[in-house]
């Protein structure tokens, strides 16, 4: 559902202009109406949201804050999904029934999501390479809005095996394209893991198109 050349350009954006384009274009590929990136606020126990960008002609947030006010199951999944989501409603026929939610947390920012109207009709397991591609864009574009933290400095052979996995490649396929072992292109990425503070290796590509390393 996302091109791999997507990922490579994501070092490219810049601006919140660049990102909206990107994401218009995730869109026309993937048949979608439109999109919008929310935060989400939980103040006690009321929640709000606030529009970042959006393509939609309708308010997703005044609708949003209206359904998950009246309906607990959908209030219980904006605050508690971690994965891509659909709205089960308890009855309640909204222009949001069809959307795909896509949640995105990046360090500082938390609570935000990622709505796309008008989604074909997939399985929602379908859209795992989607919801990554989403949260690298974030992490990107929360960069522009926070000063780059100082990490210790990759080796060249680190950033390169980032951007292969960046681009959606496996350490397999990485490894027959920079010519080394499955097992060290592993350690390449552990290694910038270490580095970076990072858990895991979507982690790690996050906080390095956030700190601007693969560019």
């Amino acid at each position: 559902m996302v091109d791999a050349s997507e990922f490579s350009l994501l070092p490219e954006i810049e601006t919140l202009y660049h990102a909206k384009r990107a994401l218009k274009r995730i869109c026309e590929c993937n048949a979608f109406a439109g999109f919008a990136l929310l935060t989400v606020k939980l103040d006690r126990s009321a929640l709000s949201f606030e529009m970042v960008t959006s393509s939609w002609t309708e308010d997703p947030a005044a609708a949003l804050h209206h359904l998950v006010e009246t309906d607990p199951q959908a209030r219980t999944q904006v605050l508690g999904s971690i994965a891509p989501f659909r709205l089960a409603t308890d009855g309640h026929a909204t222009h949001l029934d069809a959307a795909v939610f896509l949640p995105l947390f990046c360090e500082r920012a938390r609570g935000t999501l990622l709505i796309l109207p008008g989604a074909r009709s997939l399985p929602i397991g379908a859209y795992g390479d989607l919801h990554l591609y989403a949260l690298y864009l974030f992490a990107r574009l929360t960069s522009l809005l926070q000063p780059r933290a100082t990490v210790t400095p990759l080796a060249p052979r680190e950033i390169e095996c980032l951007r292969w996995s960046a681009a959606g490649k496996t350490s397999s396929e990485i490894a027959g394209i920079i010519g080394v072992s499955e097992n060290t292109v592993n350690s390449y990425l552990s290694s910038a893991a270490q580095k970076m503070n990072a858990v895991n290796r979507v982690q790690t590509v996050a906080h390095a198109i956030r700190l601007g390393l693969l560019g």
